[in-house]
């Protein structure tokens, strides 16, 4: 966890189904601090037993994660991790565990309508996952900005997920990764100054 400086903000970020979690380890801002969440199951934990169910997999996270959550952060998911981020922010929400500054998506459905080609290098838990998530109960808006980067056709339906304003940025799921990591954490330096000045994005806007 590169979580040296508590002046940085913590970015928590979640990887798509069947994507290694170093390429978000190698993230390096000197205003940005990373944590990767490794799902059980994967990588370095490839020798725990996978989740298949969302909502069950989402407690665990809650309760794992909560001294790296206990202060101000933003949580990111691409692909299957923005549901991940988005069902942790819920579950947090909806306990009084804590508000995010925001959650960044990515490449992703919003829960509605979370129908997508899993990739092909997909694990059956990760499917499993997705299929799941449709029988989570619906939650109230959440309190915080949502940000997204996508393609507006996938990407449509965030907004009704916050009161706080979603704000899209166009974006390609074929575009490189250095491409995505300068739009993030570019989003994560506007996500802060807005906190600190007590201002919200505006609702529902599109970035050239």
């Amino acid at each position: 966890m590169d979580t040296d400086d508590p002046e940085r903000l913590l970015f928590v970020c979640f990887p798509d189904a069947g994507e290694a979690a170093g390429r978000y380890r190698a993230w390096r801002d000197p205003r940005i601090a990373v944590h990767v969440v490794e799902l059980p199951g994967r990588g370095e934990r490839h020798d725990e037993h996978p989740y298949r169910d969302m909502w069950l997999l989402v407690e665990s996270l809650s309760a794992e994660l909560a001294g790296v959550l206990a202060g101000p952060h933003v949580l990111f998911g691409a692909g299957l991790g923005a549901l991940v981020a988005y069902r942790l922010a819920q579950r947090r929400v909806a306990a009084g565990l804590g508000v995010p500054r925001a959650l960044v998506v990515a490449h992703q459905a919003p829960p509605d309508r979370a129908a997508r080609a899993v990739p092909e290098q997909a694990a059956r838990a990760d499917v499993s996952l997705l299929v799941s998530d449709a029988h989570v109960p619906a939650a109230p808006p959440l309190p915080c900005p949502i940000r997204g980067f996508g393609e507006p056709h996938v990407m449509t339906g965030w907004g009704e997920h916050t009161s706080a304003g979603f704000v899209l940025v166009p974006a390609r799921a074929q575009d490189s990764a250095a491409l995505l990591r300068d739009a993030v954490l570019r989003s994560a330096y506007l996500i802060s100054a807005l906190a600190v000045q007590g201002l919200a994005p505006p609702s529902n806007a599109t970035e050239a």
